[in-house]
């Protein structure tokens, strides 16, 4: 048993097939996604709570809670994690990230990952990743009815480059992708990832594109073949970083018109100076309508892309091949 536990929970970029692991999706066409983590983080602190207080429960994240009352949480995620893990002894909950919130590059998620990893350790229990990724799952879209997906909830349990199989069943097949003599460096070295400005709930983007599944199947089946492509591209060597470019520029081309809310005419003016400039290709990391926006290049051009959209700021990433983990613990 703890009486205090850190987690430290990676963020995702996904390259290929978002949107096709939304269950009203693949529980009729089967789904795939092929992403990664990266090194930006999600760090949880629970802790038993002092006496000295007078709440059951304090919450710090970009807000302050304090209840007594478990139904009285404000954030969902937290409310439910909760409920599913209870401990019993008032409790301490922080949050911090590398990143802000609701920028597509899977925050959400890693907190619900990271919270139920901490809640589990506190009570002295292991937990694998895949639990970890089913209960995430299941609070987020099963419990809180989020219109979203679950490649984000594996990706950020297990960590790493992978190739995650979405069956009709609601089983989860996992590729873990090992790119041929370290290439995986020169896929990192190719990747710019320019902060928009603009936060927004993947929710607020996902609740369009669910309502019209059925009349975009055509073009999510699209998305969702192009994951083999992209994995193919990675494992074979050399690796083409034209091809893949292009890979994500299809995906991109065909995502973008799944909702109205997914580009706008910034986003869209952004990318094309980058393609202008000699990107291979692109996208917009998570739901759309804001967050990151992810291009691929040649290594030798990204400092001239990066000028070329200095109005931007250009995150540096690399990759992260664990996924959630003990940070730290202190024994009762």
């Amino acid at each position: 048993m703890s009486k205090s536990v850190t987690t430290i929970t990676p963020h995702r970029i996904s390259f290929a097939g978002g949107g096709t692991d939304i269950p009203k999706f693949y529980k009729n066409y089967g789904g795939a996604v092929l992403s990664t983590t990266i090194d930006k983080y999600l760090y949880v602190t629970v802790k038993y709570h002092s006496p000295l207080f007078k709440e059951n429960f304090r919450l710090c994240y970009s807000e302050t809670e304090r209840t007594n009352s478990l139904e009285e949480i404000n954030n969902s995620i937290a409310r439910e994690c909760l409920r599913l893990v209870p401990i019993d002894h008032p409790v301490y909950i922080s949050t911090v990230s590398d990143i802000p919130a609701s920028t597509g590059l899977g925050s959400s998620s890693s907190f619900a990952v990271g919270l139920l990893h901490a809640l589990h350790l506190l009570r002295g229990e292991k937990v694998s990743a895949g639990q970890l990724a089913e209960e995430s799952s299941n609070v987020e879209i099963n419990v809180l009815n989020y219109p979203i997906g679950k490649q984000d909830q594996y990706a950020a349990a297990y960590g790493g480059l992978n190739y995650f199989k979405f069956q009709q069943n609601g089983a989860v097949k996992i590729e873990h992708i090992l790119p041929p003599n370290n290439s995986i460096k020169l896929l990192f070295n190719s990747i710019l990832l320019f902060w928009t400005g603009v936060q927004r709930k993947s929710e607020d983007v996902l609740i369009e594109q669910h309502k019209s599944i059925n009349e975009k199947q055509d073009s999510l089946i699209y998305i969702k073949d192009l994951v083999k492509d992209c994995r193919a591209i990675l494992q074979k060597e050399p690796l083409d970083l034209k091809a893949f470019g292009e890979v994500l520029h299809n995906g991109w081309s065909k995502k973008r018109n799944l909702a109205s809310n997914i580009s706008n005419s910034k986003i869209d003016s952004y990318y094309s100076i980058a393609l202008e400039n000699g990107a291979y290709g692109g996208k917009i990391a998570g739901a759309g309508g804001g967050g990151f926006l992810m291009i691929v290049c040649d290594p030798q051009k990204k400092d001239f892309i990066k000028n070329k959209l200095r109005q931007l700021v250009a995150l540096d990433i690399d990759y992260e091949p664990r996924g959630s983990q003990k940070l730290y613990s202190q024994d009762c």
